[in-house]
């Protein structure tokens, strides 16, 4: 703090300042604020008076709300006449309102209610009047949050679902191509887990840069690809066009009905894809192509557990 004029309450006040602000920001803003305060001193000793009147009329928002707070200064919301809380328009969807309160987290905790009213205005805005996704509560940390609380805060976002991470870790380190091998990287995904976690496709998105929604649209526009956690047991039915005139359609009434009536823990979907269809239906049952009275078999085996 060379080259200021310190009166010992203006060094605490400062102090305060200093101490509202994130751990990792602190370094390199504090230089910039000490040629501030010290253009407003213009020479003059620095009291803590000067230093609340800097803070209240040279910096922005969100800033300066939640530095006269640190200070016990009062803002345009006083305790005496609170304002509402920031709410969501039209309500959350999906995991948004954890992936907010968790984004808040990385905000100190007297400058939280500043930060939630500005941050809720931005969600507010991304919606447009409908109910805030978690896509806009990621892009709100890509655009308004600095390193490293960004890197923490989409790291913690893709954890949230409870999914193990750590396999996709690893075939993140392995994959130093860029979009061209998306395709390739969702399929080991999904052979690691069974199909694609949200939680992935978030992780994924962040490290190599590609849009959330671009992703979604690879994954639903391929059939092979599965974004809800599969059933104990998987069966693919072949509907190819030699399944289709062999039975495929009845087979698949066959198993949904068993589904119905026995409350198994089963996933079925479909293929044209499988093969095997041109004299039975081919069945792929838990990784394993079958077809004909093995295929009834390994069915009545699994409805019968």
């Amino acid at each position: 703090m060379a080259d200021i004029k310190w009166l010992p309450d203006g060094q605490k006040a400062f102090e305060k300042v200093l101490g509202a602000i994130p751990d990792g920001m602190r370094d390199a803003i504090k230089p910039k604020l000490l040629e501030m305060l010290g253009g407003k001193a213009g020479g003059e000793p620095v009291s803590e008076a000067l230093v609340k009147k800097w803070v209240e009329e040279d910096l922005p928002e969100p800033q300066r709300s939640a530095l006269m707070a640190a200070l016990g200064m009062k803002t345009e919301a006083a305790p005496e006449q609170e304002a509402p809380a920031a709410q969501a328009a039209g309500g959350w969807d999906g995991n948004s309102e954890a992936m907010f309160e968790r984004m808040l987290q990385e905000v100190p905790e007297m400058m939280r209610d500043v930060f939630r009213g500005k941050l809720m205005d931005i969600a507010n805005q991304k919606a447009q009047g409908g109910p805030i996704k978690e896509e806009y509560i990621t892009a709100i940390v890509k655009e308004v949050v600095p390193d490293p609380f960004k890197t923490t805060i989409l790291k913690a976002f893709a954890t949230m679902g409870g999914v193990d991470l750590s396999s996709v870790e690893e075939l993140l380190a392995g994959d130093s191509g860029g979009s061209e091998t998306l395709i390739g990287l969702l399929h080991a995904v999904q052979e690691s887990y069974g199909y694609i976690p949200r939680e992935a496709l978030l992780l994924i998105s962040d490290r190599k840069e590609v849009f959330l929604s671009t992703l979604y649209r690879m994954v639903t526009s391929y059939s092979a690809f599965r974004l809800e956690k599969p059933g104990k047991h998987v069966i693919t039915v072949c509907t190819s066009t030699g399944a289709q005139l062999n039975g495929a359609p009845e087979l698949i009434k066959q198993i949904e009905a068993k589904i119905a009536e026995t409350g198994a823990d089963v996933t079925l979907e479909t293929s044209r894809e499988i093969g095997a269809g041109n004299v039975e239906p081919g069945v792929m049952i838990d990784g394993r192509l079958y077809s004909g009275a093995a295929a009834q078999a390994q069915l009545e085996a699994i409805f019968s557990e």
